[in-house]
């Protein structure tokens, strides 16, 4: 975990947020499809999982960095957020500190914030549930964090092994979470929608009577392998 940042103490205030309508059609698409588009997508690590609130979120990135646990400038964000906007928090990974709970998820929501993304623990997990915003985190913890800082606002984050940039778009759902940056969010919404066709092909063509292996192509996939491998098909 890194106990500091290239910009720590600033608080960036330029405009990041891309094209609503780009967003909106990012948010039409499950993770699932992101993940399988062979795009520009960064996938969340595992280990960050929905924790509480609704499980479905799309938005653009209002990044947070904090020294790992402390909850100084995590308390500034909501001065700074706009309706739509996920809020995604760099804690470094700790676990043993909460940089959110109830509190700052509430006032969040009043904000317009539509998820948060937390590489670290929260705590007052049913409190957030009642808020109600799909909030995806490492761990709960009930202990907060300190409030020393530094931390800072609107610069480059990590979170779950992934690089998120201010306004880059940042997608949840039950399957967890994707990033996609936001001079690829067109190129990945075309690439994605193409799974979807191939995924709606395949469903019809079971529904046909066919089996999945040969509504999938894995037949064919198979029998090139092996003719590669020189065994002689029955």
């Amino acid at each position: 975990m890194s106990k500091s940042h290239p910009q720590q103490w600033a608080i960036v205030t330029d405009d990041h947020r891309p094209d609503p309508a780009s967003v909106a059609a990012l948010a039409a698409l499950p993770t699932t499809q992101l993940a399988d588009c062979g795009g520009p997508v960064g996938i969340v690590g595992p280990g960050i999982r929905r924790m509480a609130g609704g499980g479905d979120f799309c938005g653009p990135a209002l990044t947070v960095w904090t020294k790992p646990g402390d909850i100084l400038y995590v308390l500034k964000a909501p001065d700074l957020a706009r309706p739509g906007d996920v809020l995604v928090v760099d804690s470094g990974g700790r676990t043993d500190a909460a940089v959110l709970g109830d509190i700052v998820s509430g006032v969040l929501s009043r904000a317009g914030v539509v998820g948060t993304v937390v590489d670290g623990a929260i705590r007052d997990v049913d409190g957030i549930d009642e808020v109600g915003t799909p909030t995806f985190a490492r761990a709960a913890h009930p202990a907060t964090g300190s409030t020393e800082g530094p931390g800072a606002i609107n610069v480059t984050v990590q979170v779950g092994g992934v690089v998120v940039h201010p306004g880059d778009v940042v997608r949840g759902d039950a399957s967890g979470v994707v990033v996609v940056a936001r001079e690829h969010l067109d190129e990945v919404v075309a690439l994605a929608r193409a799974v979807d066709d191939r995924e709606t092909a395949w469903l019809a063509t079971i529904r046909g009577g066919a089996s999945l292996a040969a509504a999938t192509g894995v037949d064919d996939v198979i029998r090139e392998k092996r003719q590669g491998a020189g065994i002689e098909l029955p």
